[in-house]
Order: structure tokens, then sequence, then C-alpha cells
């Protein structure tokens, strides 16, 4: 890909995503150095099986191959949250994962969608795409495009988010995955679609 291309794409992604104004330098920044790296390539992994100790026994059964190329069953074998699941909560747009709306699924206020976009993406991003820390602008870009405005409140309610790691300087803030985030991430999958939140582990 030419340099007027990939800066082209990167533009063009940044356009289709509805970035707001304050945040399109960044995005655009992101945008253009996901597209001129490689994408990780994941090979796919076989289950040993056992063999007999008779050659003259019946043929053992082939390996069962669990496609981790494909991102929604990477995140599914990463988070133990069903794929068909993720699939309903999240969708990838130019290989980014994103929360489906409308809002008001992913919590009663404003305070508890921004916190819900910051597990979920959290997640998404290290499970998905094995990248984290996710930069802060990350986060906010996304709770933009789904209309979750809390004002001036951003750090106070990120100080008391639970499952993620929010960590860094003033205006370097990052998320990051800890133990207690498949736990987090199952809550808000069960919170998304209307199904009881399983019992933690």
């Amino acid at each position: 890909m030419d340099v007027e291309e990939l800066l082209a794409r990167a533009w063009g992604a940044v356009e289709k995503a509805g970035i707001p104004q304050p945040l399109q330098e960044y995005a655009f920044k992101e945008a253009l150095a996901r597209l001129s790296r490689p994408l990780p390539v994941t090979p796919s992994t076989a289950v040993p099986h056992a063999t007999g100790a008779n050659e003259n026994s019946e043929p053992a059964e082939a390996p069962v191959e669990s496609d981790l190329s494909d991102p929604f069953v990477k995140f599914a074998h990463e988070s133990g949250v069903s794929a068909e699941d993720l699939e309903r909560v999240f969708y990838i747009q130019d290989g980014l994962p994103h929360l489906n709306g409308p809002r008001g699924r992913l919590g009663k206020s404003a305070s508890e969608q921004a916190k819900t976009v910051a597990v979920a993406l959290t997640a998404a991003y290290d499970y998905m795409r094995d990248e984290t820390p996710i930069a802060e602008g990350i986060v906010k870009a996304e709770a933009n495009r789904l209309k979750i405005d809390v004002g001036g409140n951003w750090a106070k309610i990120m100080g008391g988010v639970q499952g993620v790691g929010w960590i860094g300087a003033a205006r370097q803030k990052q998320y990051k995955t800890s133990a207690a985030t498949p736990d987090a991430l199952k809550k808000v999958v069960a919170s998304i679609l209307g199904t009881p939140a399983p019992a933690a582990e």
C-alpha cells in the first residue's frame, strides 16, 4: 500500500467512525499505526489425541481444531464468554472491536454506561487483538460514538471502575486487563443481553 492510499484509508476510517473533532488527531494516528503494521497471525491450535498401543486397533479420531484466527473464537477462548454471546454484544469494523448499541443497554446511567464501555473495550482489545494496555482515547472515542455524555466527570467515574485497571499519569491514562476482567466481562455481557449474571469463579 503506498503512502497516499494509507493516509486516505486512515482518514476515511476516522471519518466513518464519526470521531469527535477533539479526538480526530489521536484517532488518525491510531488508525495510521494500525493500518501500517501487519496484522498478527495466530496459528490454529490442535488438541492432541492419544494413539493406541496396538497398531491394529481402529484409527484414532482426527484432532479437533479451534480456529483462533477468528477474532470472536479467540475472544471466547481467552475470556470464557461464548463466541455467540460476544458476537451479539460486539462487532468489528476496520479490524477494531466496537460495542453494539443502543447505549441504554449498557447501563441505567451515563456513569454505568461509561464504565461498561471501559470494561468491554479493554477486554476486547486484549482478548481479541493482544493489545494491552489501551489508550484512554480509544475508550472515550467509543463512549462518544455511543453518545454517552458524562460531562467533566470522566476521571471521577473511571476512578471507580471495577474489573480493569485505569493506570498512568493524567492525560496519559490507559486501561489494562486484570485477573478480575473475565468475571467483569461476563457480568457486562449478561447485563447487556438480559441474561442471569454468572457466579464468580
